[in-house]
């Protein structure tokens, strides 16, 4: 019965080496895969931030655009507005200027 005890002792050993093996054989063959996923997320990472600072620049682009075309706006506006104006500004310089004239004429008379 002794024997059985040991032989059963022996067998656990046994397992217990075979799974360290089978551990470290198993871990062995992952590392170059686990290597391959790192450089992989590496790369990703990098066009990722690439890919975010041209986003950036894009959008500083834009802004500048924008105030370009804001800048452009007012001045179509003001234009618009000063050409608007200028009927009525006409016809004040023509009644100022023909009331000087008459004021000119009342003077030298």
């Amino acid at each position: 019965m002794e024997w059985i005890g040991w032989l059963s002792l022996a067998i656990v050993v046994g397992a217990l080496i075979f799974l360290g093996i089978s551990a470290f054989q198993t871990f062995k063959s992952m590392k170059p895969k686990m290597d391959h996923l790192k450089t992989a997320q590496q790369r990703i990472q990098t066009e990722t931030d690439k890919i975010k600072t041209e986003t950036d620049e894009l959008k500083v682009h834009q802004e500048h655009i924008m105030a370009d075309v804001d800048h452009a706006k007012q001045a179509v506006t003001l234009t618009v507005n000063e050409a608007k104006q200028l009927p009525q500004n006409a016809k004040f310089l023509a009644k100022t200027a023909a009331a000087s004239r008459k004021n000119n004429k009342m003077a030298k008379a």
